[in-house]
């Protein structure tokens, strides 16, 4: 699956394939990427709308709560595009 963040009807597929880890990562975007901000909005509009997808919104929300304070290791993108640092067992 591609993901175009300036489209939000491919932000909200995307996001519906793994809502608990990929919700966290739009929450994240659009903070730090302005130029992607409307598109990530419209698409959380778009996942409230659609009971369904409200559905596993919520779902999600309760087993983000659920893991906290389990370390979630970066994403390869966020490692390629060089956003966290790795960090070097000793």
């Amino acid at each position: 699956m591609l993901l175009d963040l300036n489209d939000a009807s491919t932000i909200v597929e995307w996001w519906a394939v793994y809502p608990q880890r990929h919700g966290a990562l739009l929450a994240d975007w659009a903070h730090r990427r302005p130029e992607h901000r409307g598109a990530i909005m419209e698409a959380r509009r778009r996942i409230k709308a659609d009971p369904f997808k409200r559905r596993l919104l919520e779902t999600s929300r309760v087993e983000e709560h659920r893991d906290e304070g389990i370390p979630v290791p970066p994403t390869h993108d966020e490692q390629a595009a060089g956003e966290v640092g790795l960090v070097m067992a000793e």
